[in-house]
């Protein structure tokens, strides 16, 4: 017998699947076919839609068909399938056993921030189950008892999907390591990490070291601790309130150790957990940046700074508590490597809450630029609109109606007057973005971006076919322009060397003439002060150009 897993990807508050991600689901589900002796293929919805394989799944006896978003984002990488391709899919394939599986069936289905869920109607399905511990079952594999007894079974034997994702190697594996929330106060107002996996449970590092084996065997570079609602909290023992940061320094070296990746990254950290725990949670903060690589992000869900807000959604902590941990994460992850900080905090923002008002977008406004005018830097700033889950508490509370117009100009504000300054500080000029992939172009510009966690979009007018590195030569309001490390500055044409900062057209024209081969002729065209610029780049650079 044999399966056919078609990814519809799924972008969930502690889980992310769409490419160059793949998520932890998909081992699940994969293993649980692969433990049954059935054999298993996968196919992303992408590959499915540019090479038309509709009907793919008419060629074996399963066929799978997994997604659902419950965060709102933008993405590049790939496009998550919406309900009528799950229709299509399901109508196109008569022959196989058809089950439709994740976030879509467990809460249902919306693509868009603002939006309420409903629930599609996938009659063609024999079988809606909505999670790999539904599919085991269906399978009828023991669980073992627990919900990590039966995934540390499951995560291993389906590492070798791995290897069929079109973006392999260049992909980022999400690992596992805790599910639910740590919270003993209750949930946020939106929540669905508890409609999904219930209780706090933390992953064994036996069963998380028999899974890093496994995906150093399968040849994996690129992993990030994406799967946990808050990477602080591993370990955690919520009846007696305690943490132990032993466990996480065993992680994370562990993790080093035996993959020994090249992209190392976390994702959610809960800065009210930290304020409440300071010591421990420097400790585990001290043991990432020990063990982790280069731009990494801790993403701390803080939704909103106006108090009302927070209270009413049961948004947890203070405000105080979210600057303790934003300084906390400056003060340690502030060491950079070729001149990028080793972690920093980001941000989401939530709008669409019960309680919001138009005073609400000033608050934030103004908290953000206190935190700018302290010195400290955020990594990002994630402005979403509410998407509304049937479970979740906001489904019957009464929201906001949300000024459209107000939101896009609060946004724009926001990435114009902060995130563009913040961009600046985090990488520098000179600064060196290893492992760019490219992704599109737009003109004469090209696109990339490194595998991580919300990795810097680099632009660059020189095109570039495979990973590259980078150096920074100027900033956008949320990207960087770069330039191939390797670049002699001197064989560049009139086009590329408008890039550069202080050069212009006429500058770059007499550049190209003369080709100065002194420093004096070099500052004669430039003058001292885009001297200074340009040695620097070429440093970085590793050209010979004056």
């Amino acid at each position: 017998m044999n399966a056919l897993i078609i990814d519809g990807y799924t972008d969930e508050p502690a889980a992310f699947g769409v490419p160059p991600y793949i998520s932890p689901r998909i081992r699940a589900i994969a293993g649980a076919f692969l433990l049954k002796g059935i054999e298993t293929d996968y196919l992303t919805i992408d590959s499915v839609r540019q090479e038309g394989l509709w009907e793919k799944g008419n060629d074996y006896d399963f066929l799978i068909v997994f997604g659902g978003v419950t965060t709102s984002g933008r993405y590049i990488g790939g496009t998550p399938i919406s309900s009528s391709e799950i229709s299509l899919l399901l109508k196109s394939n008569s022959d196989p056993t058809k089950i439709v599986s994740g976030p879509v069936v467990s809460v249902g289905y919306t693509l868009r921030g603002g939006t309420t869920a409903f629930t599609p109607d996938f009659r063609e399905a024999d079988y809606l189950l909505r999670d790999e511990f539904e599919i085991a079952d269906f399978l009828g594999l023991d669980s073992g008892g627990s919900r990590y007894s039966l995934l540390n079974r499951l995560y291993p034997a389906g590492a070798d999907v791995i290897r069929l994702h079109p973006c392999f190697p260049d992909l980022m594996v999400e690992i596992d390591i805790s599910s639910g929330c740590e919270r003993l106060d209750g949930f946020c107002s939106f929540c669905t990490e508890s409609i999904f996996y219930g209780s706090f449970e933390w992953r064994s590092i036996k069963g998380i070291v028999a899974e890093f084996e496994k995906l150093k065997e399968v040849g994996v570079k690129a992993i990030r601790f994406g799967r946990s609602a808050n990477v602080i909290a591993y370990g955690y023992d919520r009846r007696r309130d305690t943490l132990d940061p032993s466990l996480s320094e065993e992680l994370f070296k562990s993790a080093r150790s035996i993959i020994q990746p090249e992209v190392f990254h976390i994702d959610n950290g809960n800065p009210i957990f930290i304020a409440h725990h300071p010591s421990e949670s420097r400790s585990v903060i001290e043991s990432i940046v020990r063990y982790n690589t280069a731009g990494d992000t801790i993403s701390f869900g803080v939704e909103s700074f106006d108090d009302e807000v927070r209270s009413l959604n049961n948004l947890g902590g203070s405000v105080q508590d979210i600057i303790f941990s934003i300084e906390l994460v400056n003060e340690i992850g502030k060491e950079r490597v070729e001149g990028v900080p080793k972690l920093l905090p980001g941000i989401n923002l939530l709008y669409g809450l019960p309680g919001q008002s138009r005073k609400s977008f000033d608050i934030d406004y103004d908290e953000l630029v206190s935190i700018q005018e302290r010195g400290l830097l955020l990594r990002r700033i994630n402005i979403r609109q509410t998407m509304i889950f049937p479970g979740a508490r906001i489904f019957n509370m009464t929201r906001p109606r949300i000024d459209h117009r107000l939101f896009e100009k609060h946004k724009h504000r926001i990435r114009k007057e902060i995130d563009s300054k913040m961009l600046k500080k985090t990488f520098p000029l000179g600064a060196i973005i290893r492992g760019v992939i490219p992704e599109f172009s737009e003109g004469m510009i090209y696109f990339g971006r490194p595998l991580g966690t919300y990795p810097i979009l680099v632009g660059s007018p020189v095109g570039f076919e495979e990973r590259t590195d980078f150096v920074v030569i100027d900033h956008g309001m949320r990207s960087i322009t770069g330039l191939p490390v390797g670049t002699e500055l001197n064989d560049l044409g009139e086009r590329e060397m408008r890039f550069i900062p202080g050069i212009g057209r006429d500058r770059a024209k007499s550049l190209v003439i003369k080709r100065p081969r002194t420093r004096e002729e070099l500052i004669k065209i430039v003058g001292p002060e885009t001297h200074k610029t340009l040695s620097l780049i070429k440093t970085k650079l590793g050209g010979k150009w004056l």
